[in-house]
């Protein structure tokens, strides 16, 4: 019985891998209430800081142009949403190009495109979009960013905090988005599915009771979802180059402005210039935040990680389970930054050999502890006090 339910894991691991990916990728759907908007209709109307135009492509599409003067002047441009109402999820497409820019003397002192949510009761939150330097680019198809504490006012920022050069935005789609009811409902079952799945595993061959499988499943999925999907990540992007939303019939269209056209928006400037927001509180979850300060120590980081949960695992369901719970784990992980637009390279294989060291000294301490117990055992059963306690109580005496 037990070698015909073996076959049955890995086609369920594929079926929950399918269907992970498929909840995620249609895990948000156009909101009909809010129209499309694009850099036309941000700059149309926009009031300008010093250093900053509004460059003309030849065929006809708006470029937000900041011009550093001095690197005691940080050229700032807010770029208002025409957005009736609050809301919780923006899905973005951008793209910008430095040119010469030479950064100031900080880390973050180059050109960089930020999201301002403004709650109204509450202090405004910045997210941290992208950035670039020198003469590089960085072009993003498609990211979701949404406020930390619930729906909120957007405002996009862009900052030139370079010494000399141009930082360009050269084009920006934006779509305000909504979670569908397949993510919402679904994320649950999956959840509930993984959870079984982990169980099963744990428990197959065990001749002792599900006390130990239940734990290391839950602790298992815990790490999944912390690491892996959804994972870390401040922002929310899609397990391939686009999520799979659709328009919807009914939707809101930008109305034309009533109002006397104003001047050009090159011509118009900001008398009060707005002031950069600096160093931006770290995006993401504690996790990355802890990798981000220690990058230095990244293969200590690495080997931790993976030391305590394969520990848990070996007590809880045995060392061969346990090097095969993290190996899915440390695969997870790795497969996932892929999907997610990060990336394969050197530096993460070599990520892959720090996990396996840490799982190899989890092993090693739970060998050295069976050890341990094994002459406390044999001790107690010659009735010798252990060398300790002896110890103390000839020092008692």
């Amino acid at each position: 019985m037990r070698r015909a339910f073996l076959p049955i894991l890995p086609l369920a691991l594929l079926l929950l891998l399918a269907g992970t990916w498929l909840a995620w990728q249609h895990r948000f759907e156009i909101d009909p209430a809010y129209p499309h908007l694009t850099l036309e209709d941000l700059s149309r109307d926009a009031v300008l800081d010093a250093g900053v135009t509004i460059h003309r492509t030849p065929a006809g599409t708006p470029e937000v142009v900041l011009q550093a003067d001095s690197p005691v002047s940080p050229v700032v441009q807010l770029l208002p949403l025409p957005l009736s109402g609050k809301v919780e999820f923006l899905m973005f497409d951008f793209a910008v190009k430095a040119e010469g820019l030479v950064p100031g003397p900080t880390a973050w002192s180059d050109g960089r495109l930020m999201i301002e949510w403004h709650p109204g009761d509450r202090p405004l939150e910045a997210q941290y979009l992208t950035s670039s330097r020198a003469d590089n680019a960085s072009e993003t198809a498609c990211i979701v960013t949404r406020p930390v504490h619930g729906p909120a006012m957007p405002i996009l920022r862009l900052e030139h905090l370079g010494s000399s050069g141009s930082f360009r935005l050269k084009h920006c789609r934006i779509d305000v988005v909504r979670e569908t009811a397949w993510w919402r409902i679904g994320h649950w079952l999956l959840l509930g599915a993984w959870f079984a799945w982990a169980t099963a595993l744990a428990a197959w061959g065990r001749t002792s009771g599900l006390g130990g499988a239940l734990l290391a499943a839950a602790l298992w999925v815990f790490c999944a979802t912390q690491w892996a999907v959804p994972g870390p990540w401040g922002a929310i992007r899609p397990l391939a180059p686009l999520f799979a939303t659709s328009e919807v019939e009914g939707r809101a269209v930008l109305s034309a402005p009533t109002r006397t056209p104003s001047p050009s928006p090159a011509t118009v400037t900001n008398p009060q210039p707005p002031q950069s927001l600096g160093e931006l509180p770290f995006g993401g979850s504690l996790l990355l935040e802890i990798k981000d300060h220690i990058k230095q120590a990244r293969p200590l980081f690495h080997s931790l990680l993976f030391l305590g949960p394969t520990l848990a695992f070996v007590f809880l369901i045995g060392r061969w389970r346990s090097v095969l719970f993290s190996a899915l784990l440390a695969g997870a992980i790795e497969w996932s930054q892929y999907l997610f637009g990060f990336g394969f390279d050197e530096s993460d294989l070599f990520d892959l050999s720090f996990d396996a060291l840490g799982v190899a000294l989890a092993l090693l301490v739970h060998a050295r502890v069976i050890k341990w117990l094994g002459k406390r055992k044999e001790a107690a059963a010659r009735g010798e006090e252990p060398a300790e306690s002896a110890m103390s109580t000839g020092q008692a005496t």
